[in-house]
């Protein structure tokens, strides 16, 4: 039960992240290989516009 806890904060981050890149045109996606990249697609055609180690990355890209 404690690592319900301590997960739901990154699960929500996450789906707060995926909902703010759907609306620039994104889509928020993890990679399959280690090492595991976040990575942004574009919603239309899939194009991999940025990849980040962590979501603090992809948010900081959200941001600029």
């Amino acid at each position: 039960m404690d690592d319900d806890r301590r997960l739901e904060p990154t699960v929500v981050r996450i789906r707060q992240l995926t909902a703010r890149a759907g609306r620039a045109g994104y889509r928020l996606e993890r990679g399959s290989r280690v090492p595991y990249d976040w990575m942004l697609l574009d919603a239309e055609d899939g194009t991999n516009i940025y990849s980040g180690a962590d979501l603090d990355q992809i948010e900081r890209w959200l941001d600029e």
